[in-house]
């Protein structure tokens, strides 16, 4: 029997703003976005998923179906405010593994450095 292969891209997010963020606040802020811009269905194919969350660096990992990584880029660029304090999500880098991911992510820091 074939297994179903599924495709998923993992993106790591940096948050800017002032307020503190939970990770359960901007997991359901990014859900509750989803849903209001592409209804049920498209939330279901989106199939988000938050991995991780640092709250004082304000550093995330999210998971996404490949079909609907533009989707759901446009989902965290159209988030502005939360808990009425001005908001930005940045997608800092995009990658088919969180191996891939972190490793980028580290040697982007340390270039900055």
């Amino acid at each position: 029997m074939p297994i179903r292969n599924v495709r998923r891209r993992y993106l790591a997010l940096q948050v800017h703003s002032k307020a503190d963020i939970s990770k359960a606040e901007l997991s359901r802020i990014v859900s509750d976005k989803i849903h209001f811009l592409y209804g049920v269905k498209g939330a279901a194919e989106t199939d988000l998923r938050m991995i991780e969350y640092d709250q004082q660096l304000r550093q995330g990992i999210i998971r996404c179906s490949h079909d609907r990584l533009n989707e759901t880029r446009a989902a965290l660029a159209h988030i502005t405010v939360i808990n009425d304090a001005p908001v930005a999500i940045q997608v800092v880098t995009v990658s088919g593994t969180i191996k891939t991911l972190r490793k980028r992510l580290t040697e982007s820091t340390s270039e900055t450095v």
